[in-house]
């Protein structure tokens, strides 16, 4: 059995309900071969976020408003594909943009689906190591403050829920599950 697979649903009706600049709302019928199924999806692309480390274990993070919630918070960095983008040049490339850090070891982690319910939006998680310092380049519609957040400190609030957007927490929890088995991770990042 695959837990997994494309669903085949015929649909009835599509049509673009809204076009911003960063995401398109449709709004689908589908017929699933029992009844028709109304759905309205956000179409917000690809993404990437970074988990970068410094060399004396410190995560940098970001923080910054999040109108959509009304609130300034803590993130990993992380940011949308360009047109054509290929995720690991985005994930550097967004690196540097927000806190002026190349790096200089990046492997990939995993992909995830933020909220399959309403939106394609898939990131692909990237963890960051050697990193250099060089310059922040933010867009022009950015304000963020970068911080230096030991590992320890970093695992103490994901476990206090003071890390609250889910690609964070994953990335974070992710890398702290392997890390604390044995490194089994960075045996991963060796092949």
């Amino acid at each position: 059995m695959s837990y997994f697979e494309d669903i085949n649903y015929a649909i009835i009706n599509k049509k673009e309900a809204y076009k911003g600049k960063r995401v398109t709302v449709e709004e689908v019928i589908y017929d699933n071969g029992n009844k028709q199924i109304y759905r309205e999806h956000v179409k917000a692309g690809n993404a990437v976020i970074i988990l970068a480390i410094t060399d004396d274990n410190k995560v940098l993070m970001v923080r910054e408003a999040r109108s959509a919630i009304g609130k300034i918070i803590l993130g990993l960095p992380a940011g949308k594909l360009e047109k054509g983008e290929n995720p690991e040049k985005a994930a550097i490339r967004e690196l540097e943009e927000e806190t002026g850090f190349k790096a200089h070891d990046i492997k990939f982690l995993r992909e995830v689906f933020t909220s399959c319910g309403y939106t394609d939006e898939k990131i692909s998680i990237y963890l960051a190591k050697d990193l250099e310092k060089t310059k922040q380049n933010l867009d022009e519609d950015e304000e963020l403050e970068v911080l230096e957040i030991p590992l320890k400190l970093f695992k103490e609030m994901i476990d206090k829920n003071e890390i609250i957007t889910a690609s964070t927490t994953i990335a974070g929890l992710h890398y702290l599950l392997y890390v604390e088995n044995n490194d089994v991770i960075d045996e991963k990042m060796k092949k």
